[in-house]
């Protein structure tokens, strides 16, 4: 009999161990789908054609902190071709700039949505910070023969630059279908310098997917 019992509490264990998932296991894996809930990815692409031509890639990944206080980073590369942007004096030809741009940003996002229970809700305030760097073909130079739009004169050579742009401004999320959504955004950069490859107002539209 009491060999029948032990038979049976090990038979029960077993069962207990591969009929599926543990109470443990289950505590993870409800804590997991709750920290995911608070995740969101996205981010936008950007073209333009013409005398000024690039591209610009921005993935992101943000995160609720509390309340609709939303935090993220996110990755930036740019190309940007500028048609007959320099002006050799020397030679009497003009030439154009290829940029390759990378960088990284940080923002903080708050939206409406514990104020207002209707489409207001989806409105947000949106601040920045975005480092950009690239190499410039040419390097500034009083004496030099190239000139840009500005008057501004380079001599060949290799420099290093470095930007760094603050943004403020609002934006709208647009849900577009279970827990996809897209972002319109305007911002302002508030250290508009003569490297910031941004043009005050600066419009985005972005997509995201929350999980």
């Amino acid at each position: 009999m009491k060999r029948n019992f032990r038979i049976g509490i090990i038979l029960l264990a077993c069962l207990i161990a591969f009929s599926g998932v543990s109470p443990a296991q289950e505590s993870t894996r409800k804590k997991n789908a709750k920290f995911l809930n608070r995740v969101s990815v996205g981010g936008y692409i950007g073209f333009q054609f013409g005398s000024v031509a690039g591209i610009v890639v921005t993935p992101e990944i943000k995160i609720r902190i509390f309340d609709q206080l939303y935090g993220g980073v996110g990755f930036t590369y740019q190309y940007n071709r500028f048609k007959d942007y320099y002006y050799d004096m020397q030679n009497n030809d003009y030439i154009n700039l290829n940029l390759n741009v990378f960088g990284g940003r940080a923002f903080l996002r708050y939206y409406l949505a514990s104020i207002f229970e209707n489409f207001l809700g989806n409105i947000f305030a949106h601040v920045e910070y975005e480092y950009l760097t690239y190499k410039r073909p040419y390097v500034f130079d009083p004496k030099g023969y190239i000139i840009d739009p500005y008057m501004n004169t380079f001599s060949p050579g290799k420099q290093i630059v470095e930007i760094n742009s603050l943004f403020v401004g609002a934006g709208y999320k647009q849900p577009i279908g279970g827990r996809a959504y897209a972002d319109f955004l305007i911002l302002f950069n508030l250290n508009d310098t003569y490297d910031s490859p941004y043009a005050n107002p600066l419009f985005r539209i972005g997509f995201g997917y929350n999980f």
